[in-house]
This record gives structure tokens, C-alpha cells and sequence, in this order.
């Protein structure tokens, strides 16, 4: 059964909604339209001047990224078999899986085959979904009723009370896509002000103002915080209040600011997913910060909300004031999402996008270890492919941001380290990894797990090598270079004993105390060097005599074996020979049986057959005794002088050369041999 469908009315160049309305009658590409005021028009759709007109089915995965982007992200993450009946239910032909699956992707930037393949059971035994078909060609078609849940109910339910003011606009781009995907699509909205810009003139002026400037409307946040918290539960329209105050979630912590603690906390336990509301509150609450918003939005919509904030604070000025109170809203936003107990399920490209404003050295020094440990906390939880698909600026971001952390045996950093070099030790070896890394802090991880990656060759080489010769060089007194000796192993060893003598002699050499204790030192080192090569000769001679006497009798019983050996040589030998002599023969025979073959065949078939039939017969037959041709004629290859004959005055190797004769080879790889090399000339 086909759903009823909604119209969307978008400005063609802001593509923000300027209206919706019900399909009552379609003639073609004219159509009659009930607007959500009330009003009934006879419109066109398509492009028309400044407008752009199109039907969609109502309740259908396309109209719900219009109407609630974030919620529809939840959906497909949490309910992917219904998120796949409504993208069923945007087409009155049958669908594939394939198709279904491309639909979602529209607005899912996961893994949407995996939840194909989970949700697909489910899918099937939907009874407004019938089936036919097999394997490939297995296709699906709604034939139920369009479903009315939380966003096609209440279109349902009010169209004919919605009122077309700004409050109900909404940004949008047809076929868009995913906010985590266009950014650029997001949905715009000021303090209230839905498809609205941004605008400190024209928005609220009063921080945390509940209301909107224009029409002194309660913002939509506000409105469902008051609610609720009156009655314990969510309103009737929560789904729709929702929507319009997640797509500027800044502005809608700013509203709620102005609404008491006593209120929050009255509403919280009922808001249950609508929660997210609170985040961008700019204010410290234990209310707000007891929530778990990365577990209630789902990683998807946690970063459409990040997503959401960037596209408010977008074309704003940075002195502009209404500017300064989002970004304030902004940190409290990022700051809580991050700090959540479930930011593990939060992908890698997200927390990079909420944190790249931190990267200044003003910032990096006051939120840099937090940061740090978010990374780590998130990379702790990924997988090997994920980082393994990671491209090399979101890798060079992560190295930036653990640059100003200190690498310490129980940091961030050395957990974020150890990490990649337990999963993908080879990009550890780049030098990014350790930019503002000194001896100390290698000699603070040398007795962790990392020291393994310390003695590895790529690392020990590019990185540690450097540092202990800077150490030693460095050195100016008793105390740092005795200091610096005592490191552990895994940078002691790389101690070049040359490196560490003309080091003692520059540091003592004014330090009458040490110099003695050095000239002491290496006086005794040099008799007891003397004394234990004394011992070490001595041994050697002994055993050296007693090798002697053993190499003798060996000899005189590998010349019996030797004499035994020769006899037994010249026996195999006139075997061998005359085995030889009977292969030798068997070879020529076969080979010019083979010949023999080809002249009878060409000879009886010169008169009676098209040369390309004997060409073919002559190839199958040289193809049975292993022969392939070499080159196609017409063909341009590069110059080998190993594999081409050329018509006059030959080329430089590699030079285009055209072929006009083929060649043949036998064997394969590297026991190839080029039995006719191809003729080619040169190309003009």
C-alpha cells in the first residue's frame, strides 16, 4: 500500500524548509497540497524561481533525517530492521537489499551491510513487508500502512494545528546525507529560531533567555524541561520539541540556563533520551553531569551534536558577543560529552573534531592532559582495523594533541604508545610520535612495557640513539653524567664506550677529585684487562693442542673414506654415462617428433585450409609442448632487447616499440626461456 506523502517547501539557495504540507492530490508533476497553516494550494514540484518542491512518503527514513536527524540516527543504531522498513516505505517499487542499504547510508555513516545482515530476520517477518524472489534478485515491497510512531503521529496528529512561523522551519539539503557526513547540511537554528541565522542583532539578546526575540515563543527546550518536570513525563509533542532544540543544541543550553536546579532535577529521570537537551548548559550541575550522554545519544548522534554545535557557531564573528555565549555553552557541551563514563564508544574522528580548538599552546598547556586521556581512553577501546583505516592527518592529530603531555611510566600518553605498539608497532617508528620527548622521559618508560619498543631497530635507531648521544655531549658535571649511565638498559646498551670515555674526560677535567678516581679506575681496569687475557691464552693453548691431536686422527680416517668414495665414483660414473647417452637420445626423438608432426600438418594443410586455421592448429600444437607466444602483433610494448628482435638500428631499453612478429618462450617465471625473441620496429 502506498504511504501518504508530505511536501517540502526549501529555499533553493539557504535550503532551509520553509514549509510543509500533506499530498491530497497529484496530477503528474501537479499536486494539491494542505499546508501545516491550514491553507490548500495547487503547486508544481521541482526547482521554481527561489523555491524547490518535492514529495516524500510520510514517516519514511527521508522525511524523518528532515524532521529529526539525530533521533534518526538512534533509530538506525538501536532499531536497524525498522530503519530499513522505513527506507522500504520511501518507494512504491520494489526494493533489493542493496538499494535498502544504500538508502541508509543516506543518513548512517557505520557499518550498514553488518546491520543489514543483523536486522534482516527481523526485516522479513515485518507484516508490512512481503517478499519474493531468491539470492540476488530477492526484492522487498511495503504493503502495509505508513507507521505512526513519535514523528509520523504527531505530523498526523497536528498538521492541521502547526503553524508555519520560523519555529517550525528547519535547514536541510535534499539527499544529504548523514550530518557526520556534510556538516555543511546541518540544520541552523538560533535560541528558538529553527532554519533561522545566526544572529546576535536578531536572536535573543539575554543569555540564557528562554524565550525567542521575536515572538517571545518558550523555546522548544524549555517548553519540554517545564513539562515534564510538572508532570513526570514527557509531553505528547516531546518527539517534535526534541528536534527543533537538538538542531541548535546550543542555543537551547543557553535557554535552559535561565530554569532553576530544582526544575532540572525534576525532569531529568523522565526525560530519559531527551536529556541531551542539558548538555550545552553553561553552568556546573550535578544533575546534568550525573547523566551518561554518550550512552544515551549512541556514538552516531553524540557526534551529530557535536556536528550541530559547530554548524551555530559557524559565520558567527569570534568578537561577537552572541558568539562568545555559544562557545562558552559549546565547551560545557564538549567538556561533558568527553568526560562521559561510555566516551570509549565514541569514534576516534569525533573526539578529534570536538578537541581540535585545543591545539594552541595557550590551550595545550591547561587542557592538554585531559585530552590526552579522553585519546587514550578512546583508542584504548578501538579495534586494529579501525586504526588501521585511519588516515594519516587524524594519526598526525592524535600526535599533536600528546605533544604538551608529559611522557611519564603511567600517563596518557604512554598508555596511547603502548597502545600502538602492542596493535601496530611499525607507525610508532615515525618521529611524530616522539616530538618534545627527552632522555628522562625515555628513561621514565625503559622499564615498562614500551621498553621493548625502545629496543627495537627502527626506534632505537631514530629515536633513542640521538637522545643518549645529546645526554652524553650534554653533560657537564659528576652528578648528571653518573645519572645518565644509570639509565636502563634499554638506553645504556646504545652507550658507545668511546661516547662515555670522552665524556669523563670533559667532565673531569677540572674535577681533581674525579680524575683520580678515573686514573685509578683505569689503571686496575687495565691490569685486570692484562691478567684475564694472560688466562684466556693459556686456555686457548690447551685446547688448541688437544684439537690437534683430534684433527689428526680425523684426517687419517677421512682418507680411508676418501680412497672407498673414489672407487664407488667410477662405478656410478660409467652407470651415469651411459644413462646419460640413452636420455640424450630419448629427447632428440621426442623433439623432432614433434617437428616432424608440425611439418606433415602445414604441408597437408597449406592448400586446403585458411591460413588463420593453420595458424591456430600450429599455436594449439606449440601450446601442448609448453611453448607460449611472446608479444601481440600491432601491439606497443616497451624495448627488452632479451625478449625483442628489432627492425633496424635497436633502441634504448624500455623505448616504445610496436610489434609485428610474435615470439615464442618456454617454462615459466624464473625458469623462462626465450626460445624466438618477438621482431618488433619502432614506434612512430
Amino acid at each position: 500500500m502506498k504511504a501518504p506523502q508530505m511536501v517540502i517547501d526549501l529555499d533553493r539557495k539557504s535550503r532551509v524548509v520553509l514549509r510543509e504540507g500533506r499530498l491530497v492530490d497529484r496530477r503528474g508533476a501537479e499536486v494539491t497540497v494542505l499546508w501545516s497553516d491550514g491553507s490548500t494550494e495547487d503547486v508544481r514540484l521541482g526547482a521554481d524561481g527561489d523555491h524547490i518542491l518535492f514529495a516524500t512518503a510520510t514517516g519514511g527514513l527521508r522525511h524523518r533525517k528532515y524532521v529529526d536527524p539525530i533521533g534518526t540516527l538512534e533509530l538506525v543504531r538501536s532499531s536497524p530492521a525498522q530503519a530499513f522498513a522505513f527506507a522500504l516505505l520511501d518507494s512504491s517499487n520494489p526494493l533489493s537489499s542493496k538499494d535498502l542499504i544504500a538508502r541508509v547510508a543516506e543518513v548512517f555513516t557505520g557499518d550498514v551491510s553488518a546491520l543489514w545482515k543483523q536486522a534482516r530476520l527481523t526485516f522479513e517477518t515485518n507484516e508490512n513487508v512481503k517478499a519474493s524472489g531468491k539470492g540476488a534478485s530477492r526484492k522487498y515491497v511495503w504493503v502495509g500502512q505508513a507507521p505512526l510512531d513519535a514523528v509520523s503521529t504527531d505530523i498526523a496528529a497536528h498538521i492541521g494545528e502547526r503553524t508555519a512561523t520560523d519555529e517550525n522551519t528547519v535547514t536541510v539539503e535534499p539527499e544529504a546525507g548523514s550530518a557526520e557526513r556534510r556538516a555543511d547540511a546541518a540544520p541552523q537554528v538560533a535560541d528558538g529560531v529553527i532554519g533561522g541565522p545566526v544572529n546576535s542583532e536578531t536572536n535573543n539578546k539575554g543569555r540564557g533567555s528562554a524565550h525567542s526575540a521575536e515572538d517571545g515563543q518558550i523555546h522548544p527546550a524549555v517548553e519540554l524541561v517545564r513539562a515534564t518536570s510538572v508532570s513526570g513525563q514527557l509531553p505528547e509533542n516531546w518527539a517534535e520539541l526534541l528536534g527543533s532544540a537538538l538542531r541548535n543544541p546550543l542555543a537551547a543550553g543557553l535557554a535552559v540556563e535561565s530554569l532553576s536546579d530544582d526544575a532540572l532535577q525534576a525532569a531529568v529521570p523522565a526525560l530519559g533520551r531527551a536529556a541531551l537537551i542539558l548538555q550545552a548548559v553553561p553552568r556546573d550541575s550535578k544533575t546534568i553531569n550525573a547523566i551518561d550522554p554518550v550512552r544515551l545519544a549512541g556514538p552516531e548522534s553524540a557526534a551529530a551534536l557535536i556536528d550541530a554545535a559547530d554548524t551555530e557557531l559557524r559565520g558567527l564573528e569570534p568578537a561577537n558577543a552572541r558568539a562568545q555565549e555559544l562557545r562558552h555553552a559549546k565547551d560545557f557541551l564538549i567538556r561533558r560529552l568527553l568526560n562521559s563514563p561510555s566516551v570509549g564508544l565514541l569514534r576516534l574522528n569525533t573526539v578529534l573534531r570536538a578537541t581540535r580548538e585545543m591545539e594552541s599552546p595557550k590551550d595545550a598547556a591547561k587542557k592538554g592532559e585531559w585530552v590526552a586521556e579522553v585519546l587514550a581512553t578512546v583508542i584504548g577501546a578501538m579495534d586494529e582495523g579501525s586504526w588501521k583505516n585511519l588516515s594519516l592527518q587524524d594519526k598526525s592529530a592524535v600526535a599533536r594533541r600528546l605533544t604538551s603531555v608529559p611522557l611519564d611510566a603511567t600517563g596518557s600518553r604512554a598508555r596511547v604508545l603502548g597502545w600502538i605498539w602492542r596493535n601496530h608497532p611499525a607507525d610508532l617508528a615515525d618521529d611524530m610520535w616522539w616530538r618534545g620527548v627527552e632522555f628522562d622521559d625515555l628513561a621514565a618508560v625503559a622499564t615498562t612495557p614500551l621498553a621493548s619498543a625502545l629496543e627495537s631497530d627502527a626506534i632505537a635507531s631514530a629515536v633513542v640513539k640521538p637522545m643518549v648521544v645529546k645526554r652524553l655531549t650534554s653533560a657537564t658535571t659528576r652528578r648528571q653524567l653518573l645519572t645518565s649511565l644509570a639509565a636502563p638498559t634499554a638506553l645504556a646498551r646504545l652507550m658507545d664506550e668511546s661516547d662515555v670515555d670522552r665524556a669523563f674526560d670533559r667532565v673531569l677535567r677540572e674535577d681533581t677529585v674525579g680524575q683520580a678516581w678515573l686514573v685509578r679506575l683505569r689503571n686496575e681496569t687495565r691490569v685486570a684487562e692484562l691478567t684475564h687475557q694472560i688466562e684466556a691464552l693459556t686456555h686457548q693453548a690447551r685446547e688448541m693442542s688437544e684439537l690437534l691431536g683430534n684433527a689428526q686422527e680425523a684426517v687419517r680416517l677421512r682418507d680411508d673414506r676418501l680412497h672407498r668414495m673414489e672407487a664407488r665414483l667410477g662405478e656410478a660414473a660409467a652407470s651415469t654415462n651411459e644413462l646419460r647417452e640413452s636420455q640424450s637420445r630419448q629427447i632428440r626423438i621426442d623433439v623432432m617428433r614433434a617437428l616432424a608432426e608440425l611439418c606433415a600438418y602445414v604441408d597437408g594443410a597449406a592448400d586446403s585450409q585458411s591460413a588463420q586455421r593453420v595458424r591456430e592448429r600450429v599455436r594449439r600444437m606449440a601450446a601442448r609442448e609448453g611453448l607460449t607466444p611472446s608479444g601481440v602483433p600491432g601491439r606497443t610494448e616497451p624495448y627488452d632487447p632479451q625478449r625483442h628482435d628489432v627492425i633496424g638500428e635497436p633502441p634504448q631499453p624500455k623505448t616504445p616499440v610496436t610489434v609485428t612478429g610474435i615470439g615464442y618462450t618456454w617454462g615459466e617465471g624464473a625458469d623462462e626461456i626465450v626460445l624466438v625473441r618477438a621482431l618488433v620496429e619502432r614506434t612512430n
